[in-house]
Protein backbone atom coordinates (compact mmCIF):
# COMPACT_ATOMS: atom_id res chain seq x y z
CA UNK A 1 0.00 0.00 0.00
CA UNK A 2 1.18 3.45 -0.82
CA UNK A 3 0.89 5.80 2.12
CA UNK A 4 2.53 8.31 4.40
CA UNK A 5 4.05 7.54 7.76
CA UNK A 6 1.92 10.29 9.32
CA UNK A 7 -1.31 8.82 7.84
CA UNK A 8 -0.96 5.06 7.65
CA UNK A 9 -3.29 3.42 5.12
CA UNK A 10 -4.40 0.87 7.72
CA UNK A 11 -7.63 0.42 9.68
CA UNK A 12 -7.88 1.39 13.35
CA UNK A 13 -6.89 -1.30 15.87
CA UNK A 14 -5.73 -3.72 13.17
CA UNK A 15 -1.96 -4.10 13.60
CA UNK A 16 -0.03 -6.27 16.07
CA UNK A 17 3.44 -4.74 15.62
CA UNK A 18 4.95 -1.71 13.94
CA UNK A 19 8.62 -2.02 13.04
CA UNK A 20 10.63 0.88 11.69
CA UNK A 21 14.32 1.35 10.99
CA UNK A 22 15.64 4.90 10.88
CA UNK A 23 12.67 6.54 9.16
CA UNK A 24 10.70 8.52 11.72
CA UNK A 25 13.50 11.07 12.17
CA UNK A 26 12.85 12.13 8.56
CA UNK A 27 9.27 13.19 9.32
CA UNK A 28 8.72 16.84 10.25
CA UNK A 29 5.51 15.74 12.04
CA UNK A 30 6.74 13.14 14.49
CA UNK A 31 3.81 13.58 16.87
CA UNK A 32 1.42 12.66 14.04
CA UNK A 33 3.56 9.59 13.28
CA UNK A 34 3.26 8.27 16.83
CA UNK A 35 -0.42 9.15 17.20
CA UNK A 36 -1.22 7.34 13.97
CA UNK A 37 0.87 4.35 15.02
CA UNK A 38 -1.16 4.23 18.24
CA UNK A 39 -4.39 4.45 16.23
CA UNK A 40 -3.63 1.43 14.06
CA UNK A 41 -2.20 -0.81 16.78
CA UNK A 42 -4.43 -3.35 18.50
CA UNK A 43 -4.67 -3.35 22.29
CA UNK A 44 -1.38 -4.86 23.46
CA UNK A 45 0.23 -3.95 20.12
CA UNK A 46 3.88 -3.07 20.09
CA UNK A 47 5.98 -0.34 18.53
CA UNK A 48 9.57 -1.47 17.90
CA UNK A 49 11.87 0.95 16.13
CA UNK A 50 15.49 1.87 15.73
CA UNK A 51 16.22 5.49 15.03
CA UNK A 52 18.65 8.28 15.64
CA UNK A 53 17.87 10.47 18.65
CA UNK A 54 19.61 13.46 20.14
CA UNK A 55 21.07 13.61 23.62
CA UNK A 56 21.44 17.41 23.49
CA UNK A 57 19.91 20.30 21.57
CA UNK A 58 21.35 20.43 18.04
CA UNK A 59 22.97 23.72 17.04
CA UNK A 60 20.99 25.56 14.34
CA UNK A 61 23.67 25.07 11.68
CA UNK A 62 23.43 21.27 12.11
CA UNK A 63 19.61 21.38 12.06
CA UNK A 64 19.68 23.24 8.72
CA UNK A 65 22.28 20.97 7.09
CA UNK A 66 20.43 19.16 4.28
CA UNK A 67 23.13 16.49 3.95
CA UNK A 68 22.78 15.64 7.64
CA UNK A 69 18.99 15.55 7.28
CA UNK A 70 19.20 13.24 4.26
CA UNK A 71 21.62 11.11 6.27
CA UNK A 72 18.91 10.65 8.94
CA UNK A 73 20.75 12.71 11.54
CA UNK A 74 19.65 16.33 11.84
CA UNK A 75 15.93 15.54 11.99
CA UNK A 76 16.29 13.46 15.15
CA UNK A 77 14.17 14.06 18.24
CA UNK A 78 15.62 14.77 21.65
CA UNK A 79 15.25 11.76 23.92
CA UNK A 80 13.05 13.65 26.42
CA UNK A 81 10.78 14.95 23.63
CA UNK A 82 10.47 11.46 22.15
CA UNK A 83 9.45 9.95 25.50
CA UNK A 84 6.91 12.76 26.06
CA UNK A 85 5.48 12.34 22.55
CA UNK A 86 5.06 8.60 23.06
CA UNK A 87 3.31 9.20 26.39
CA UNK A 88 1.02 11.89 24.94
CA UNK A 89 0.17 9.52 22.10
CA UNK A 90 -1.00 6.95 24.68
CA UNK A 91 1.90 4.47 24.76
CA UNK A 92 3.08 2.76 27.93
CA UNK A 93 6.03 0.50 28.83
CA UNK A 94 8.31 2.88 26.93
CA UNK A 95 11.94 1.81 26.63
CA UNK A 96 14.57 3.90 24.85
CA UNK A 97 18.04 2.40 24.80
CA UNK A 98 21.19 3.72 23.17
CA UNK A 99 23.04 1.31 20.88
CA UNK A 100 26.68 1.31 21.91
CA UNK A 101 29.47 1.59 19.39
CA UNK A 102 27.63 3.68 16.79
CA UNK A 103 29.36 7.03 17.40
CA UNK A 104 32.38 5.94 15.38
CA UNK A 105 30.14 5.02 12.45
CA UNK A 106 28.35 8.37 12.66
CA UNK A 107 31.73 10.13 12.82
CA UNK A 108 32.82 8.34 9.64
CA UNK A 109 29.71 9.59 7.79
CA UNK A 110 30.06 13.19 8.95
CA UNK A 111 33.68 13.77 9.89
CA UNK A 112 33.58 17.57 9.98
CA UNK A 113 30.19 18.32 11.52
CA UNK A 114 30.77 16.86 15.03
CA UNK A 115 27.12 15.74 15.05
CA UNK A 116 28.24 12.55 16.79
CA UNK A 117 28.51 14.71 19.93
CA UNK A 118 24.73 15.20 19.81
CA UNK A 119 23.15 12.02 18.41
CA UNK A 120 22.99 8.33 19.19
CA UNK A 121 21.42 5.36 17.50
CA UNK A 122 18.74 3.86 19.74
CA UNK A 123 16.04 1.25 20.01
CA UNK A 124 12.61 2.42 21.01
CA UNK A 125 9.89 0.09 22.26
CA UNK A 126 6.41 0.95 23.49
CA UNK A 127 3.05 -0.77 23.98
CA UNK A 128 -0.55 0.24 23.34
CA UNK A 129 -2.33 -0.64 26.60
Amino acid sequence: RLGEIENLPVADNSVDVIISNCVINLSPEKEKVYKDAFRVLKKGGRLAITDVITTAQLPDDLKRDLDLHAGCLSGASQIEDLRATLEISGFTDIRIESLDGRKELIREWTSESKIEDYVVSATVEAVKP
